[in-house]
């Protein structure tokens, strides 16, 4: 009895040790493809501390300068590099009234530094000074290159936007950088003035690219990776195809923030991994990221014995997967054609339905074939329209910048710090993908009405 019970134990134990074994290699296949971290909370924080840190509406308040320190003032230059005079507006740019009189005074002179052909210069500008009978106001337009009421113009605006946003440099590094290169000197909180600024500015242009998703009958890629908002959880989505990007900061990864982008009328094809938030986006077509399955089962298939059918299942949709991406990219590129094409369409769907049916034991092999069942119409959508990539990699492509940014400066602190990037780099990548700089499409919304920003914006380079 003793043996028998011996015999037991020691039987329980190994299997012990296996279930160990695999948990272990589960975690650490999760911490290595860990979607976000702990959430932050502040329950713990003392009440009065809470309340100290209130101002009289309940927001949490500013912390404000330290006692005794001294303010920052830019100095004024003692000289220019070339003067500029701008005439009167026609029609007051208040009220759009006609009724514009120059009145019999010096005029207003505005000194400005600014980065123009690649170094440091100091433009003077004089307005001619005008009033406006209707709004009772002084009117003034801007010249050339000028931002009214700044001392700083709109070529050094424009990169250190580009600096901190699409390469991703951190809001005090980036006056630093100015400075060593070019002389000029500026603080943090004046580039987040610029940020203001320029997204206020680019809001036609964002929502015009959203409405140019909206409309198309292609592919649209969708994505979506968390980010920190004063250290609770928030998320950035990306929508886009080959020429246009657009970038949604939101609070939560629910899936009306993608409905809200396409519409309730989206008639082209939405290209996106297995996240369940996107079921309810009606579209023309769905396509699921093939690679997303690849990598799932590489990552699986170490959980199995290598002799199993759980691991030749696990082998096989890797081979379906590079069998799929191979055909787009050879029909592509024109090297696929006519019975060869048809032939290889033919194994992807016969493939498709074996994998559905083979028989497997593992839980890992049955939560994989229980998705691909769940999605069996979405995974072959690119053979029909040669358009459709069947990945996912564009959107991915697309917020990775975000994902390294994150780990660089950890989040934002503000919602509107949050959405500010979200529309700064729509125009980026928009741009880039139009073959412009992104540093001279700010450039052209500091300076230049939205309408003729767009057709600079969408014309090829």
């Amino acid at each position: 009895m003793l043996e028998t019970r011996n015999s037991e134990l020691l039987s329980d134990v190994v299997s012990l040790q296996e279930q160990l074994e695999r948990v272990k290699l589960e975690l650490k296949i999760e911490r290595q493809n860990k979607f976000a971290t702990n959430e932050q909370s502040d329950d713990d924080a003392k009440p009065e501390l809470q309340e100290a840190n209130q101002d009289d509406s309940g927001r949490k308040a500013k912390r404000g300068a330290p006692v005794g320190h001294p303010g920052w003032f830019r100095k004024t230059p003692q000289e220019y590099d070339w003067d500029i005079d701008v005439k009167a507006p026609r029609v007051c740019p208040c009220c759009a009234s006609r009724q514009v009189i120059l009145l019999d005074a010096d005029p207003l002179e505005h000194l400005q530094e600014d980065i123009v052909d690649g170094q440091f210069r100091v433009v003077l500008y004089r307005h001619v000074v005008a009033k406006c009978i209707a709004c009772d106001t002084l009117v003034q337009k801007a010249g050339p290159g000028e931002v009214l009421g700044s001392r700083i113009g709109p070529g050094l605006r424009s990169k250190a936007i580009y600096l901190r946003n699409v390469i991703g440099i951190t809001y005090r590094k980036v006056p630093r950088a100015i400075e060593e290169l070019f002389g000029i000197t500026f603080t943090a909180a004046a580039l987040i003035g610029f940020e203001k600024a320029l997204a206020k500015l680019a809001e036609p242009v964002v929502d015009d690219i959203a409405k140019k998703l909206a409309s198309t009958d292609g592919p649209v890629y969708a994505d979506e990776t968390y980010w920190t908002l004063d250290g609770d959880r928030a998320y950035f989505w990306v929508h886009g195809n080959e020429q246009f990007i657009h970038f949604t900061f939101e609070t939560t990864r629910a899936g009306f923030v993608s409905r809200d982008v396409l519409g309730p009328d989206f008639c082209g094809t939405l290209v996106t991994d297995c996240y369940g938030g996107y079921n309810a986006q009606v579209a023309g077509a769905k396509q699921k990221c093939l690679a997303h399955l690849a990598r799932t089962s590489r990552d699986w298939q170490k959980l199995v014995a290598p002799e199993s059918a759980d691991y030749q299942f696990f082998e096989d949709v890797k081979q379906f997967v590079q069998r799929g991406t191979r055909l787009h990219r050879r029909r592509k590129a024109g090297k696929l054609k006519g019975a060869a094409l048809e032939s290889e369409i033919l194994w992807l769907r016969n493939e498709l339905e074996r994998l559905s049916l083979t028989d497997v034991e593992d839980e890992k092999a049955i939560q994989l074939q229980g998705r691909i069942l769940r999605h069996l119409s979405e995974w072959l959508v690119f053979i029909d329209d040669p358009r459709v990539s069947p990945t996912n990699n564009l959107a991915e492509r697309a917020i990775r910048p975000l994902v390294v940014l994150r780990k660089i400066c950890f989040g934002s602190r503000s919602r509107e710090g949050g959405e500010r990037m979200a529309d700064l780099m729509s125009v980026a990548e928009t741009a880039r993908r139009h073959g412009h700089r992104a540093s001279d499409i700010y450039y052209g919304l500091f300076t230049r009405p939205p309408d003729e920003v767009l057709r600079s914006l969408y014309a090829p380079a």
